[in-house]
C-alpha cells in the first residue's frame, strides 16, 4: 500500500467524520431551538456556495483555467463555510497541503467561532 493513499483515506474519514458530527450538532441546535432559522438556512447556503467554490478551482487548476483567489475561499470560510471548506480541502485535495493557507484558513476559522459565540452569548443569536 502506498503511504500517500493511505494518509488521503485516513483524510477523507476524518473530514467526513467532522462533517457528520457538525451536521449532527447542527441538528441538535435545531431540535433544541436553539438557532434562528435565519442563521440556520444562511449557514446551509454559505456552505454550499463554499462547496461548490473549492469544486470549481479545483476543477480551474486542472484544466490550468481562471483560478478563484484564495480570498475568495478564505471570506467565504469566515462568512461561516469553513465546515464545507474543511471538507472540500480533503474530498478534492485541493489546498490542504498549502501551509500559508491553511495558516488563514485555521484563523478565519477561529475568528468565525470566535464571533459567533461572542453574538451568542450576548444573545444576539438566540431564536
Amino acid at each position: 500500500m502506498h503511504p500517500t493513499s493511505a494518509a488521503f483515506r485516513f483524510s477523507l474519514k476524518f473530514s467526513i467524520g467532522v462533517f457528520v458530527i457538525l451536521s449532527l450538532w447542527l441538528l441538535y441546535l435545531d431540535w433544541r431551538l436553539v438557532v434562528p432559522g435565519w442563521l440556520k438556512y444562511g449557514l446551509l447556503l454559505i456552505n454550499l456556495v463554499t462547496l461548490f467554490g473549492y469544486w470549481r478551482d479545483k476543477k480551474a487548476a486542472e484544466q490550468q483555467a481562471w483560478r478563484t483567489q484564495e480570498s475568495t475561499l478564505l471570506l467565504l470560510g469566515l462568512a461561516g463555510g469553513w465546515p464545507a471548506a474543511f471538507v472540500a480541502q480533503h474530498w478534492f485535495r485541493h489546498k490542504n497541503r498549502k501551509v500559508s493557507f491553511q495558516l488563514l484558513f485555521w484563523l478565519t476559522v477561529l475568528i468565525n467561532t470566535a464571533a459567533c459565540y461572542s453574538l451568542w452569548i450576548s444573545g444576539w443569536l438566540l431564536p
